[in-house]
């Protein structure tokens, strides 16, 4: 197996997805910051990075691939997590798609966004956006019989798909009563090998609207792009 290292931020954000699947896979891989991996704050290596943004994968610490979705779909074909039919395979992306949707504004409401900017985004989020996505999701549930998206074999989207909820479950914790399928789709999907694990060990999001901070090691460092940061 090759040598995977995923390079990104304190987010609880593009790298979910890749991760669970590696995790459900038992193949080992890093989880480095940026400011670790590049041996400089991201405030002084960003203009070398190609395209000026992260998460990296570098694959044998010589092959860089870049963008999110390209990522979790390289992760989901080692994985083994790709539909073997070509129809099926575009269905999933479809949903994953539908999913990364969502990533504005949900992913830096949770992460970033802290005042007034964190509070109105929330409740767009809460009474506009979230309601019509989760209407669709709800409804997809409904088309193959099963668990998960395409059945009850779980595939690259249904990843996708649990990371965005989980973090609107963050919002709001009643979000999903009136979502009989995304409620259950939710308490399967935590039983599926390595999940678990995985959602236990990981990095604990705190102070969320305010100053949103992870904890690592029982040491709180400030989600985002420098560790350091203390908001005003």
């Amino acid at each position: 197996m090759r040598k995977l290292q995923l390079i990104y931020f304190n987010l609880r954000a593009l790298c979910e997805a890749p991760r669970m699947m590696l995790h459900n896979a038992e193949i080992e891989y890093s989880y480095e910051m940026a400011w670790n991996y590049f041996k400089k704050p991201w405030s002084e290596i960003k203009k070398d990075v190609i395209f000026h943004k992260l998460p990296l994968l570098v694959i044998d610490e010589e092959i860089e691939i870049w963008q999110s979705n390209t990522i979790s779909r390289y992760i989901a074909k080692i994985t083994n997590n790709i539909p073997d039919n070509d129809e099926m395979a575009a269905y999933a992306d479809s949903i994953f798609e539908s999913a990364h949707d969502l990533f504005l504004p949900l992913n830096p409401t949770i992460n970033v966004w802290v005042g007034e900017m964190h509070l109105k985004n929330k409740k767009d989020l809460i009474e506009k956006i979230l309601p019509k996505a989760f209407n669709n999701f709800e409804k997809l549930l409904d088309k193959y019989e099963g668990k998960f998206f395409l059945g009850d074999r779980v595939f690259y989207c249904d990843y996708n798909v649990y990371h965005h909820i989980s973090l609107a479950l963050i919002l709001d914790q009643n979000i999903l009563d009136n979502y009989t399928n995304l409620k259950r789709f939710m308490n399967d999907f935590e039983k599926i090998k390595g999940i678990s694990e995985y959602l236990n060990s990981r990095p604990k999001l705190i102070d969320i609207g305010t100053w949103p901070k992870v904890i690592i090691d029982g040491i709180e460092y400030t989600s985002g792009t420098n560790p350091n940061y203390k908001y005003q």
